[in-house]
């Protein structure tokens, strides 16, 4: 008899470890479910960071190009206006000099 009962005994106990075993292993794939979720969360949040920089990035560009465009536009123009001004003078000049040699 004592033998059916230290049997039972460990039945028991085996069967109360396999639950906690059980237990463990259920609370484990939930842990892991729930850090992949938070996982993915935080990678979604960067991703979208990411993109947000971008996008300020490209504007910020585009910004400085369309600026150091129109710097460049203005200064050309300023420079074109200056070479039309000093050829004008000079074909005046030239033209001035012309006109002494040829008319009396």
């Amino acid at each position: 008899m004592v033998g059916s009962g230290l049997i039972k005994s460990l039945a028991e106990r085996e069967r109360l470890l396999t639950k906690q075993l059980e237990d463990a292993r259920a609370a484990a794939q939930a842990t892991v479910r729930e850090a992949e979720a938070k996982a993915a969360a935080l990678q979604a949040e960067a991703e979208a960071a990411v993109r947000e920089m971008e996008t300020r990035w490209r504007a910020q560009t585009a910004e400085t190009v369309a600026k150091i465009e129109a710097e460049s536009r203005a200064k050309a123009e300023a420079e074109g206006r200056g070479i039309r001004e000093a050829a004008a003078a000079k074909i005046a000049g030239a033209v001035q000099e012309v006109l002494k040699e040829v008319l009396p």
